[in-house]
């Protein structure tokens, strides 16, 4: 039996794309005056940044036509499709994908996994489902594994800059001017949602808080993965150096996704571990 893996491009679609049976179909950006980007290999990053220093961006859902007509595509060729997207607690893009997968053209040949991830999470569960998938596994075991991994995780996002929570209204422009009076860099936790984990007087503080939290809260840690917004190549070396300081090494070392820089801007990184 032959299987695709699809995802968004909430993922680091990059890192795929040597894989023949991987494809991706593109979420969008919205800009100020209306206007959307789609997120594809074609996007103009920096128009996209130029827009992100200025604006508050919005992301939408893949259109549902892009969407099964990718399906169809790929039913010409593979057997099966399984569908790994960004986590329903940031999008309705997974419950969206899944009411179109019950129409009958899709019926027990199109699987929606809940993958709860993005990013770097939901590239290691890319990876792991192109591996079943190799080793002969069917759609529906994969959703199946993939969905008792979807929990198996713990991240921290630290945004060294505001602005764009600011812009987006996720924080008030007078806590903002308070955290940066006081050098105060918030810590959040992602685990399918972002909430509020803590909060550091430093940056640097924020990567050592967000590491030792790592290392209490997941047996036996040995490696991280690490994604980033563009920022100052200080910054990459101070989180680098950081993580080795507490004896690990990194595993995955990706950009974050676009559809996820738009909501936390620059100089943002994400660190993530794994339990299974």
């Amino acid at each position: 039996m032959k299987i695709a893996i699809l995802s968004d491009s909430s993922c680091t679609k990059n890192e795929f794309k040597n894989r023949n049976s991987f494809t991706y179909v593109p979420l969008m950006i919205t800009l100020p005056d209306g206007s959307q980007l789609s997120d594809d290999d074609d996007l103009d990053v920096d128009r996209f940044y130029k827009e992100l220093d200025k604006s508050a961006l919005k992301t939408s859902l893949t259109p549902p036509g892009v969407m099964t007509q990718q399906w169809d595509k790929l039913l010409q060729e593979y057997d099966q499709v399984v569908v790994l997207l960004l986590s329903k607690g940031l999008s309705g893009q997974y419950n969206a994908a899944r009411l179109l997968s019950l129409d009958e053209p899709y019926e027990n040949k199109v699987f929606v996994v809940d993958t709860n991830g993005v990013s770097i999470v939901l590239d290691e569960l890319i990876e792991r489902a192109l591996t079943m998938a190799e080793d002969g596994k069917t759609g529906a075991e994969i959703k199946q594994e993939i969905e008792n991994l979807n929990e198996s995780f713990l991240t921290f996002i630290i945004p060294k800059s505001l602005d764009q929570l600011v812009r987006g209204g996720r924080i008030s422009k007078a806590a903002a001017g308070l955290a940066k009076v006081l050098k105060i860099t918030p810590i959040l936790k992602y685990n399918g949602e972002i909430d509020k984990e803590g909060k550091a007087r430093t940056f640097k503080k924020a990567i050592n808080d967000a590491i030792n939290l790592l290392m209490e809260r997941v047996d036996d840690v040995k490696t991280i993965d690490v994604a980033y917004s563009k920022t100052e190549e200080e910054n990459i070396e101070l989180v680098k150096n950081a993580i080795e300081e507490h004896g690990l090494k990194i595993n995955k070392f990706h950009e974050l996704s676009n559809v996820i820089t738009a909501h936390t801007g620059r100089h943002t990184f994400a660190l993530s571990v794994w339990n299974k």
